[in-house]
């Protein structure tokens, strides 16, 4: 059984609110937001991305810091080049991590470490932006404890009805399911964070392990005890029901990649993933 400590009551009602403020803006008179981006060396696939996200998304919002981390998969040292220009066409001012091995877990919490903004838009270099997203879809989301505002896609199979993201978590003995329960489920597909949410995150992150998969109790424990206190909501489209597509998965695809999953620990399979 986990036992979920208790947060005292003043810290509750501070972050509370906090988010009551963020439901005030609107798209006139709201906070700047950072934006955190992963990606690997794939120009190919960022150029569509920054362009979509740039139609779409950035030029309704005032930006703060911009935060990015290029890891060394997809690609060779001229990709790199480019996606490093590609982001600094758009953002001059990004911070640019650019570390020499590549690691899903470790460029998270990198990036959440630094942000500082009350909103961040955390992002990943293989999505496009299918419509239009403002502040006032956005801030008003943030209520009660809600931390995080998850863009829907044809992936999180969204049934049309529920506001709050949730999965189920059971614990098994001997094949059987003695006891499961309802969690909120945040995942690092691309979303709105509360800044004070995320960098907490980055703290309990572990940088070796799928920041994904870590959010699960027999992975992480301390990162879903946190998370698990918190909700996250889900921003559909108005047209159809996925807002942003996913164009990663055509790509891997394409070259015969895969992603590996055990014990927390993600890998890539096929060629030409790493120098």
């Amino acid at each position: 059984m986990i036992f979920l400590a208790v947060m005292p009551q003043e810290i509750i009602r501070n972050q509370l609110h906090r988010n009551e403020k963020l439901q005030l803006m609107s798209s006139k008179n709201h906070p700047a937001i950072d934006v955190t981006l992963v990606c690997g060396r794939r120009p190919e696939l960022l150029s569509q991305t920054l362009q979509s996200f740039q139609q779409m998304v950035f030029r309704h919002f005032r930006i703060g810091g911009v935060y990015v981390n290029i890891d060394p998969f997809g690609g060779d040292e001229i990709d790199h080049e480019k996606c490093r220009s590609l982001v600094l066409g758009y953002f001059p001012n990004a911070a640019i991590s650019e570390p020499e091995t590549a690691s899903f877990g470790r460029a998270v919490k990198v990036l959440w470490s630094q942000v500082r903004s009350p909103l961040v838009l955390h992002l990943e270099d293989d999505w496009l932006a299918l419509e239009s997203i403002t502040p006032d879809r956005v801030f008003p989301l943030f209520k009660g404890r809600t931390r995080a505002v998850k863009l829907v896609t044809k992936e999180l199979r969204w049934n049309g009805r529920d506001e709050i993201r949730r999965r189920t978590e059971k614990v098994k003995l001997l094949g059987l399911t003695i006891w499961k329960r309802k969690i909120s489920s945040f995942g690092t597909s691309p979303a709105f964070f509360s800044g004070d949410f995320a960098r907490r995150c980055s703290s309990l992150l572990m940088d070796d392990l799928d920041p994904e998969k870590q959010q699960r109790s027999h992975i992480n424990p301390p990162l879903m005890n946190f998370t698990s206190r918190y909700e996250c909501r889900v921003l559909p489209g108005v047209a159809q029901p996925e807002i942003i597509r996913d164009i990663g998965r055509k790509w891997r695809d394409e070259r015969g990649i895969s992603k590996i999953t055990e014990r927390g620990r993600s890998t890539w399979s096929g060629r030409r993933t790493t120098e």
